[in-house]
Formats: C-alpha cells, sequence, structure tokens
C-alpha cells in the first residue's frame, strides 16, 4: 500500500484496524499460554520473547526470569542452536530430536515463523516434551498422533507438502514420507469431482497473501476409497492446513435432510388423501346409485361400470397415500441381529439375484431393539434387485457391526450413542444425486409394476419408529450403500416370552352378527362436505333409520341438546373445522353416556384413530368406502359391542 493510500485513511478507521489486530493477536497468544505442551518463542538472535505456562513450569521459572534470556542458558546444546540455523535457512521444522539436560530426557521440535509485527524478521516457535519412562524421540511423535485431525505445512508457490503431523495413518492411510514426498500429492489427494473447485478456491486465498479460508471435500484414501474432510488454511508466507475428517456429521446431515423430506412429504400425502377422499365418495356413491337404477340390459350400466372401476383406481391411489401416512412398525424388543442375517442366508441369495455373489460379515452377538419379522422385511427390501440403482452389479457386501455415533449434530435423527449398524454395499450402476435423496419416497406404485420404492419407503418409515435411522449413498457406475442404524441393546438374560398383543394393534377378526330385524335408530350424522351428508343421509334412511344431520360440530352439539328422545349412534367426520369429531363425541357423551360412535374419514392427525385404538363402542370407517360397507359398518356399531 503506498502512502498516498494511507493518508486517505482517517485516524479512527486506522485505530480501528489495529485494535482488531492486537485483539486477534490477543486470543492466540491466551490460546497459547493455556496449551498443556511446553512452547516457547525465540526471536531472531535466539532470546526468549514469550513462554507459556507449561513451559516456565517445566524449568521452574518466573516470567521475569526468562524475559531476553538467551536459550543456551536454559537449555544448552550445540545440536538445538545447529537445528534452529537449518530450520531458518531451510524453511523446514525440525521434529522429534532428543536433548538431554540435568538427567532429564526432552524431545524437541523447531519450527519457524514469521515475526506477528515484522514478516521480515524469522522467529522460532520451540515444542519442548519431557519423556517419562520412554526415550525421548517417540514422545513428540505420540502426542501428535493423539490429535484426531492432520496439520501440514506446504509450499504457497508449488503446493507441494513440507510437513505434515497428526494422525495422518489413520486418516487418509497414506504415511508422512508420501505428503512430502510426491510432487503432485496436495491435488491428488482431493477427489476428482471436487478436485477443481477446491483447487480454484485455494489459489485465490494464496493470491490474496494472508488470512484464513476453508473448505469441505472429499479426499481419497490410500484403499481407493472417499471420505468427506473439512480443511482450514492459512496464508502468512508459507501455507498452514488443519484438516479434519467429517464423514459423521455429513451423514447425520444428510440424513437429517432426507427425514425432512419424509415429513414433509408424509403431511401432503396424508392432506391429498383427504381432499381427494371426499369428491371420490360422491362420484362412487351416486354411480353406485345410478347402476341400481338401471335395468340389466342398459347400455348406460356399461358407462357407468367405467366411472366405477376409473374411481376404483383412484382409489387404489389415495390408500396408497394413506398408507404412507400410517405408523408401520411392530413393537420392538430385543433382537439378535447376527442370528437373524445367518437365518436368512438363502434368502439373501435369492432376493439379490442370479450371478450377484452375496458376501456376508458379522460381528458375534450384535443385538438391536427391532422386530424380527420387519427386520427380515427391511434387509430384504434393501437388498432388492428391482431398484433403480442394483442394475448390473456383480457384488452384494452385507456387514453387521456396533457402531458409536461420537459428533452432537443440532436436531439430528441419531444422538451419540451406541447403535447396531447394517451395512449393505453393491457395486451396481448407482444413482445421480438429484435421484439418491428420493430413494425412500416412491411410495406410489402400478398394479403388477416391479418397483422397489413402497418397499424402501416402508423400511425407512419402520426404522425410524423403532428410533433408528436409515443412510443412503450412491455415485453412478460406483456403486450404492445402505447403512441401518438401529438403537444397541444387551442380550436378554433369558429367552423373551411372546409380547401380548396392545389394545391399540388388535385386529378384529369377527363382525358381530347382525340382527335380523330392521333397527329404526336414531342416528345423529355430521358431516361438513354437502355432497357426502346428502349420500350418506340418503342410503341411511332408506334402511330405514332416523337422521339428524349437522354439517359443523356446533351445529350437532345443538342437535345433541334439543333432539327429543334417544340418539342412538353418532356418525362423524373426524377431520372437522374447529373442533374435531373425537372431541364432538366426547362432548355429546357426557350428556348421553350410552351414545354409540361411528368414525369415517379419509385421513387424521389423531393417531390413536388411526390405528384402532378408539374408545369402547366407537368403529372406523375409511374413505372411500361402498355404500354396501357403510350399511354394514352402521349394524355393527349398533349392535353389541
Amino acid at each position: 500500500m503506498e502512502r498516498a493510500d494511507l493518508e486517505q485513511w482517517k485516524g479512527k478507521e486506522v485505530s480501528r484496524l489495529l485494535a482488531l489486530v492486537e485483539t486477534e493477536r490477543r486470543y492466540y497468544q491466551e490460546m497459547v499460554a493455556m496449551l498443556p505442551v511446553p512452547l516457547v518463542v525465540l526471536s531472531a538472535d535466539r532470546h526468549v520473547s514469550s513462554a507459556n505456562r507449561a513451559f516456565r513450569q517445566t524449568f521452574g521459572l518466573r516470567s521475569i526470569d526468562l524475559r531476553g534470556k538467551p536459550i543456551t542458558e536454559i537449555l544448552p546444546s550445540d545440536r538445538l542452536i545447529e537445528n534452529i540455523r537449518d530450520a531458518h535457512v531451510s524453511g523446514v521444522p525440525h521434529t522429534a530430536f532428543p536433548l538431554e539436560h540435568e538427567g532429564r530426557q526432552f524431545s524437541l521440535a523447531v519450527v519457524p515463523m514469521r515475526n506477528w509485527d515484522d514478516e521480515g524478521e524469522v522467529e522460532t516457535l520451540l515444542m519442548v516434551q519431557e519423556a517419562v519412562g520412554v526415550k525421548a524421540p517417540a514422545a513428540v511423535p505420540e502426542a501428535w498422533g493423539e490429535i484426531p485431525a492432520i496439520v501440514w505445512q506446504a509450499d504457497g508457490a508449488t503446493l507441494e507438502f513440507r510437513s505434515v503431523r497428526g494422525d495422518v495413518d489413520r486418516l487418509l492411510g497414506f504415511p508422512a514420507a508420501h505428503w512430502t514426498e510426491t510432487p503432485k500429492f496436495f491435488e491428488e489427494r482431493i477427489h476428482p469431482s471436487d478436485r477443481t473447485a477446491t483447487l480454484a478456491f485455494y489459489r485465490t486465498a494464496i493470491q490474496r497473501g494472508t488470512g484464513d479460508a476453508s473448505a469441505e471435500y472429499r479426499t481419497m484414501t490410500a484403499s481407493g476409497g472417499t471420505i468427506w474432510v473439512r480443511e482450514t488454511i492459512r496464508v502468512n508466507g508459507s501455507l498452514t492446513g488443519v484438516m479434519t475428517p467429517m464423514e459423521q456429521r455429513r451423514q447425520l446431515e444428510n440424513q437429517l435432510m432426507r427425514s425432512g423430506r419424509a415429513e414433509a412429504l408424509r403431511g401432503m400425502a396424508s392432506k391429498l388423501a383427504h381432499y381427494l377422499n371426499n369428491p371420490l365418495m360422491i362420484v362412487t356413491g351416486y354411480a353406485e346409485e345410478m347402476r341400481n337404477t338401471l335395468p340389466d340390459g342398459d347400455p348406460m350400466r356399461g358407462d357407468v361400470d367405467q366411472i366405477l372401476t376409473a374411481t376404483d383406481r383412484i382409489s387404489a391411489i389415495t390408500a396408497q397415500l394413506l398408507n404412507y401416512t400410517r405408523r408401520q412398525a411392530n413393537a420392538p424388543s430385543p433382537v439378535n441381529v447376527t442370528r437373524v442375517l445367518t437365518r436368512i442366508e438363502d434368502k439373501l441369495t435369492y432376493t439379490a439375484g442370479e450371478g450377484v455373489a452375496v458376501q456376508l460379515h458379522s460381528g458375534d452377538g450384535v443385538w438391536a431393539v427391532a422386530e424380527e419379522a420387519q427386520l427380515e422385511e427391511i434387509i430384504l427390501a434393501l437388498l432388492s434387485q428391482d431398484r433403480e440403482d442394483a442394475r448390473e452389479r456383480s457384488v452384494v457386501k452385507i456387514c453387521c457391526e456396533t457402531k458409536t455415533i461420537v459428533e452432537h449434530a443440532p436436531d439430528a435423527t441419531l444422538a451419540p450413542g451406541t447403535y447396531a449398524r447394517l451395512a449393505i454395499h453393491d457395486n451396481g450402476q448407482g444413482l445421480e444425486e438429484t435421484k439418491s435423496v428420493a430413494v425412500f419416497e416412491g411410495f406410489l406404485a402400478k398394479n403388477g409394476e416391479r418397483n422397489a420404492g413402497p418397499a424402501l419407503a416402508r423400511a425407512y418409515a419402520i426404522v425410524r419408529e423403532w428410533g433408528g435411522d436409515i443412510a443412503f449413498f450412491s455415485e453412478p457406475f460406483r456403486g450404492s450403500a445402505f447403512l441401518v442404524y438401529l438403537p444397541s441393546c444387551a442380550p436378554p438374560a433369558e429367552a423373551a416370552t411372546v409380547m401380548e398383543m396392545s389394545p391399540a394393534l388388535a385386529v378384529e377378526t369377527s363382525i358381530p352378527e347382525v340382527p335380523v330385524e330392521i333397527p329404526r335408530e336414531t342416528i345423529l350424522l355430521v358431516e361438513d362436505e354437502p355432497g357426502i351428508r346428502a349420500l350418506v343421509r340418503k342410503i341411511l334412511r332408506r334402511e330405514k333409520y332416523n337422521v339428524v344431520e349437522a354439517s359443523s360440530a356446533e351445529e350437532a352439539l345443538e342437535m345433541a341438546s334439543t333432539v327429543a328422545g334417544r340418539i342412538d349412534l353418532l356418525v362423524t367426520d373426524v377431520m372437522l373445522p374447529g373442533v374435531s369429531g373425537r372431541a364432538l363425541a366426547e362432548q355429546i357423551r357426557e350428556a348421553r353416556q350410552d351414545l354409540k360412535i361411528l368414525y369415517i374419514s379419509g385421513y387424521t392427525d389423531d393417531d390413536a384413530v388411526r390405528t384402532g385404538a378408539i374408545p369402547p363402542g366407537s368403529k372406523f370407517l375409511q374413505k372411500p368406502f361402498t355404500l354396501g360397507a357403510l350399511v354394514g359398518k352402521v349394524k355393527e356399531a349398533l349392535g353389541p359391542t
């Protein structure tokens, strides 16, 4: 910056800039001061500029004793001076060289660095680690290896690594020597799909000259795999970076996004079914009435039959919509996942398809909270050869193990903890990202169509209801992977007994006997859709019932208080404007305790009604229904309970 440019700055702006720089310096000074590793910064003439608390405690010195003191008075060593000179000339740090002082063994690392105030002056960062019970050279590498990250330095011009430390072998699998001795490794470690954008971003940061930059990208491992990492670089003459794995974080974010999509789709499906069912009921009901009035030879009967065939097809679609919104899971209990896989091994081979090798790797006794029959159904659905991404595959690998989630992500579908993880990998043709995000959303299927969508949607819903989750990853021509997480549990102390079926899940297997005589009970009909209300009223009156009708809960409450004599049955839509059908029934029952209830609806937010856990003396009829089904359910509701 030239002097003319500086003169245009106001004094207040310069003061604010200097204050920001000083604040940043104090931040890093305080951070270094609290580190448990002994650190000391040496000036160009190798005098102590600053030292942290750990360094002072290691050598029993006070701050006033250290200020301006030559390092040779604290650690006299010709090799130390030689390594400091060499590091300044070459720009390459010296790490893990031993030094003995007063009977104590130390391991030292020398790192050249530029002065904060004057970039033309080179200072020295000296890290000291006392070796206790081990040889000194091993102390510093062990400390670095415990860090779950990779810390590196590189040449900003050539992008060649100068040094690398940390959890190098475990994270990527390449040894440190490979980083520093392979000229193109800086770019080769980045996944080809992310390489161009990431390198362009880094080069732009380097051109700025100073500052920090962060990027998230996929990196290549020594085994040929890929993992997501986050890397933060600092440009200050040379290039320094810290790489941390974020595979689990990305997975949790992916699952949270998928969960949000599923919830939104489930809500839309419920509403859509509700909106379709009302006009569908009107069309179906009046078409049935029309056909019943036509003689057998009338050509119009064929036209009406076509209408009814079309309504049946629409009814099948609304049934799929409603099925997608309902609870899918059976009550879970401890399940030996390993035993399930072993028991169904032949089914796995058959489901995978001809010519596909199934490789099963399962840990000993992996237990999870699930339901055995549905768990088998889920595994076979995920293995299905009917999936689009599974085409052209030749190998499927299934692995079962105990896995720990250590990442805490806000609102994540999986909390930190231990899970039983079932991994299903194949080498099929894979999917583009736009298709892979919707893999659990294909719940609609035509009759006779070979489509894995509904089974995958059901598998996802069941696992989520058990408190687990399913992750899905796929790349074109690189295969796909399902990761099923189930809550882990300990093996039961003894064989589990057969659980009694909950009343909420009980299925009626018989219909009460219908009385022969024609009843003449009074029915209060509550339906806000005029067309459906008129149709139901017509059918019930034709069956000789006394029908009193209302279009809202408020109107029904008024009717209930003014009708003389008994009201034997309340037939009400669950979803009414304002007060719900269930709340209406409870209010009327306060005055008429012997009232029987028949709920009708094409959609309901009320889980109790939706799963059949309705109050005693009540029945439920799902829209769309035939006129015969309506009459039968009314007689059933009025009969003995």
